[in-house]
């Protein structure tokens, strides 16, 4: 199984970085890329980037140029109050959500499908602001974490968002929005996106750097969030 692994930036792959072995170097755009094999994978190793935009291009230059079985992406988020994840837990993807493409009405936001254009049309199916990840990977990964892993793990929606959430109430609104959502970040519904439009199957787990909350960086924990997220992806290499 050849794998595309994705992260945004250099943080949150440091630990991959050594344990890819034959590693081929790439310098895209001001990222390094990378390619070799880890845990006996042939794996893709690149660094998107912040955001959709950096996130999308990234995924969509990779698969034009290979054609991996999975692409997998990893790296942190901040936990949503509802979904009792704590500062180094683990989540795994059940779907990707757009939580603030839309419009904003008079009642409130509304999502893509108030304007009637949908982001994408597959196979017949008109898509908005929520994109599939791959089921069977989702499951297979949260068992594998769960019999490997010390700390909580938990499967459910991501929200991606192009500015965080830093105050209690906008992470609340936000979570209303998507019943159920764990986490946010800026880059997973991007990459759902363009895998959904190539048709890979796309799996996603992220270590909870932070609660969603009045922003105050002195409760966060990248370095830790980061760690465990690498930890997991060396497991899903191994394991998946």
């Amino acid at each position: 199984m050849s794998v595309l692994l994705l992260t945004a930036t250099g943080l949150e792959q440091a630990r991959l970085v050594e344990a890819l072995t034959g590693a081929v170097t790439l310098s895209v755009y001001g990222r390094v890329w990378r390619h070799g094999v880890c845990a006996g994978r042939d794996v893709g190793l690149v660094e998107t980037g912040l955001g959709a935009v950096n996130t999308a291009h990234a995924v969509t230059r990779s698969l034009e140029a290979q054609s991996p079985d999975v692409v997998m992406q990893i790296g942190v988020a901040g936990a949503y109050v509802g979904g009792g994840l704590q500062v180094g837990d683990l989540a795994v993807a059940a779907e990707e959500v757009y939580g603030d493409l839309g419009v904003v009405t008079p009642k409130g936001w509304r999502p893509a499908d108030e304007i009637d254009i949908p982001l994408a049309v597959v196979e017949g199916t008109a898509l908005f602001n929520r994109f599939p990840v791959d089921e069977a990977l989702g499951r297979r990964a949260v068992e594998i974490l769960r019999a490997s892993d010390t700390g909580r793990v938990e499967r459910g929606p991501f929200v991606t968002v192009q500015s965080c959430s830093g105050t209690v109430a906008l992470g609340a609104e936000r979570e209303r929005r998507v019943p159920g959502a764990l986490c946010e970040s800026m880059e997973g519904a991007a990459a759902a996106h363009v895998c959904t439009l190539y048709g890979v199957p796309f799996v996603e787990v992220r270590g909870i750097s932070n609660a969603v909350e009045d922003r105050d960086l002195s409760h966060w924990d990248l370095p830790l969030a980061s760690r465990r997220a690498q930890e997991a992806a060396l497991r899903l290499l191994k394991e998946l």
